[in-house]
Parts: structure tokens; C-alpha cells; sequence
């Protein structure tokens, strides 16, 4: 669905933002390949653009189309076609164009261009909705925001790691390291934390229900009284993590490494777990279980 925002919200959307933070809403890189290249900036005097084409993640054309014209083209009141924008950041060649257009003269009742692009995968859909929002005002309800986890990346790699009571609902931080960070009463609900690394984290309180914590790395991550109902942690690596009083309810840890793993007092209620374990997971007379579960036939050590 689509709509029309207020002029505050337009203002918003469209007040100047890092290179990397553009592209990372624009789908065109991961936030991991921008973490990438703002440690590999620290010991260079290469731009952003230049470190991400050189890597060949984009284009040098689409880093310096929105280096250099992005801002100036969102602000302009006289409209191109859309086609005229995917062609000048280098994300549409003229092969690609001419073929495109081939196509939709051959159609009965021609599908529109930019969704002909997108079904042929020249472009991603994320990227297609950035433009239509940006250039033509027209918005996708479920478009967010990158600047919050943009600012985490680009903070982290200058050495900050106090994140606490942040608004990062449904945010993309799938792959990226930031180890050592404190995210105590954050709310990162249903966000992608897919492969992330939070070793040696601190995330007491947080909010982390539906979370997407698939063969993520968090030794030693402290989730003391935080909210994971629902989220998924299958083939995460959780060696040494404290979950005292966690919320675990219907949390998948299905091929999880729990060696030394704490959950004193959690609520583990419709948890999916393994039947048996090899070596030590700590429980207590307060944690919770299905009755199916019997812990210390699993392998579970109780402590008291």
C-alpha cells in the first residue's frame, strides 16, 4: 500500500544523508558491505563510493550519481521519467533498456516499465520503491528508515558502543559485527540480526520478540530479563550467554550451541529445543518448561 505523507514526513525523508545510508535504503548494498568499507575508510583517503565500487558491490556511476546529484534531482519540482533516474545512476544500461522496452511493445496489455525491470531482475523492488518514494512522492507503508542502524554502523567503527534505549523496530543489521555494544532497553522487535556477531553484548531489557537471530554469534551476550517470544535463534552460537529471567516463550533454539549457556529463572514455554545435549546447559527451580521437556534427561545441569 501507498501514501501520501505530511510535508514534515516529506522533509524527513528527503534532508540530506550519508552515501551509505542512501544506499543501504536503497537495497543496493547490505549494511555489513557499508561496515566493510567505513573500517576499511579509517586506514584510507578513498570515499565511501569508491571503496563500495571498488569491492564491485555498485557501480562507480551509481556512487557518484548519488554522491553528487541525488540531493539536487529530489528537490527539483520538474519530474523525468523514472526511467531517465535508473539510467543515470547506472542501474539500467541501454541493452537492458531496449530490451525492456521490446518487451512491453510485444505485450497485449503492456506491463509498466519499472515493474517489467523489476520481474526481470534488473532492479529489486526495495530499490524501485526508494525512487518512486524519493522522486515522485509516491511511499510504500512498509518503506523504513536506515538512519538508526546506519548511524549505529557508522558510530561503532569510530570506536562508540553505548546504544542503549534504541528505536530499531524491524531493522536490518543482518551480517554485521558489532561486538562489545550496550543495547540494555532497546526495542528491536522482528528486526534482522540474520548472521550478525553481538559477542560479548549487553542487551538487558531489550526487546527482542520475532527477532531474526538465525546462526548469529553471541558469546557471551547478556539477554538478562530481555523479551525473545518468538524469535529465532536456530544455529546460533550462544556458548556462555546469560538468559537469567528471559522470556524465551515459543523461541526456536533448535541447533543452537548452548555450552555454558545460563537460563536461571527463564520462561522457556513452547520453546522449540533439542531432545538431548553433550555438555553443560544451566537451568534453575525457576525456570520454565513445557512438560514435554524434561531438562536433566536433555543434559541439563540444574544450580541453585
Amino acid at each position: 500500500m501507498y501514501d501520501s505523507p505530511s510535508s514534515n514526513e516529506q522533509l524527513n525523508f528527503k534532508k540530506n544523508k550519508p552515501l551509505g545510508e542512501i544506499l543501504i535504503e536503497a537495497g543496493l548494498i547490505s549494511p555489513s558491505q557499508i561496515e566493510f568499507a567505513l573500517q576499511e575508510q579509517l586506514n584510507s583517503s578513498s570515499k565511501i563510493g569508491e571503496i563500495l565500487a571498488s569491492h564491485r558491490w555498485i557501480k562507480q556511476q551509481t556512487a557518484d550519481f548519488f554522491a553528487e546529484q541525488w540531493s539536487t534531482l529530489i528537490k527539483q519540482k520538474q519530474k523525468k521519467p523514472l526511467v531517465y533516474y535508473l539510467r543515470c545512476s547506472g542501474l539500467l544500461d541501454e541493452q537492458q533498456i531496449a530490451q525492456l522496452l521490446r518487451e512491453q511493445q510485444q505485450q497485449s496489455k503492456p506491463t509498466r516499465f519499472h515493474r517489467l525491470a523489476v520481474e526481470r531482475g534488473y532492479i529489486k523492488q526495495i530499490t524501485l520503491d526508494f525512487f518512486l518514494a524519493n522522486i515522485f512522492n509516491i511511499y510504500n507503508t512498509n518503506n523504513f528508515s536506515f538512519a538508526k542502524p546506519y548511524e549505529i554502523i557508522s558510530r561503532y567503527t569510530k570506536g562508540k558502543t553505548n546504544f542503549r534505549r534504541m528505536e530499531l523496530s524491524k531493522a536490518p543489521l543482518m551480517g554485521v559485527s558489532l561486538k562489545g555494544i550496550q543495547l540494555d532497553g532497546s526495542n528491536l522487535r522482528e528486526a534482522n540480526l540474520n548472521s550478525c556477531n553481538l559477542s560479548d553484548s549487553s542487551l538487558i531489557q531489550t526487546n527482542l520478540a520475532l527477532v531474526d537471530l538465525v546462526k548469529a554469534i553471541l558469546t557471551k551476550a547478556n539477554f538478562e530479563r530481555a523479551n525473545l517470544c518468538q524469535a529465532n535463534l536456530r544455529e546460533a552460537h550462544l556458548k556462555e550467554a546469560n538468559f537469567a529471567k528471559a522470556n524465551l516463550q515459543e523461541a526456536d533454539l533448535r541447533e543452537a550451541y548452548l555450552f555454558n549457556t545460563v537460563f536461571a529463572g527463564a520462561n522457556l514455554k513452547g520453546a522449540k529445543l533439542g531432545s538431548e545435549y553433550s555438555y553443560e546447559v544451566y537451568y534453575d527451580s525457576d525456570t520454565t518448561f513445557d512438560r514435554s521437556f524434561n531438562p536433566q534427561r536433555a543434559g541439563w545441569k540444574q544450580i541453585d
